[in-house]
């Protein structure tokens, strides 16, 4: 994934809601008590370029690439 669709370096693969925000806790080293959908839909909302990188039955924002 080329670095402008992948500016934070995350694993280039599908995930599912639980997966990515464990990616991004992970990637920030955070330890908060958000709830995995309301962290993912702040990070979306922040880099909606994410968005089709989310198996969502529901997506809200769809990417550029989509």
């Amino acid at each position: 994934m080329s670095e402008d669709k992948n500016p934070l370096g995350l694993e280039d693969k599908m995930f599912t809601e639980e997966e990515f925000a464990v990616a991004i806790r992970n990637k920030f080293g955070t330890n908060d008590n958000l709830p995995d959908s309301v962290l993912v839909s702040i990070f979306i909302d922040k880099y909606p370029m994410y968005s089709c990188k989310i198996k969502t039955s529901k997506a809200k924002v769809r990417c550029s690439c989509c």
